[in-house]
């Protein structure tokens, strides 16, 4: 099983851009599944299962969802073993700056968005810097400057 962690800030579009992908996998014959880790509320697990995938959530409640991820990726991982996954997926805002979700020999995935200000990157700090793949979305809706502008921010 290829365990791959998703995080990004809240509304960026990891969940759409989880899908599409999932629904790529799928074609090929792969059984992909998901775990959402979220603070106190996620309805992104009924998106899944509507999409044919075999999901779990997580709500930390008080503790950032990304040591709740940390405390439980053991778990998480028997899970996907035991449900014969190909690929297990899990998406977390990544909100916090010691510990964002990368574990080592895993593949790492950012998603942020065009809208999300000029100093995003400088925000985020190792969720961006440590990913292994960074995906910008919502570059729809902005000009080509702006565009230029972010992609010249996540180079330096």
């Amino acid at each position: 099983m290829n365990l791959v962690t998703v995080s990004g800030p809240p509304s960026s579009g990891k969940t759409a851009v989880i899908l599409k992908t999932i629904d790529s996998f799928q074609k090929r014959g792969l059984e992909v599944g998901v775990v959402k880790f979220d603070c106190l509320y996620t309805d992104d697990d009924i998106l899944y299962e509507k999409a044919g995938v075999k999901v779990k959530k997580g709500l930390s409640g008080s503790l950032c969802p990304d040591h709740y991820f940390v405390s439980n990726i053991e778990e998480v991982t028997q899970w996907g073993i035991k449900e014969c996954l190909d690929i297990l997926i899990t998406e977390s805002a990544g909100l916090c700056n010691r510990c964002s979700p990368y574990v080592k020999s895993v593949t790492a995935v950012c998603v942020i968005d065009n809208l999300s200000g000029i100093n995003t990157p400088k925000k985020i700090g190792p969720m961006l810097k440590s990913a292994d793949i960074v995906i910008i979305t919502k570059g729809d809706i902005v000009s080509q400057a702006e565009r230029e502008f972010l992609h010249r921010e996540l180079i330096l």
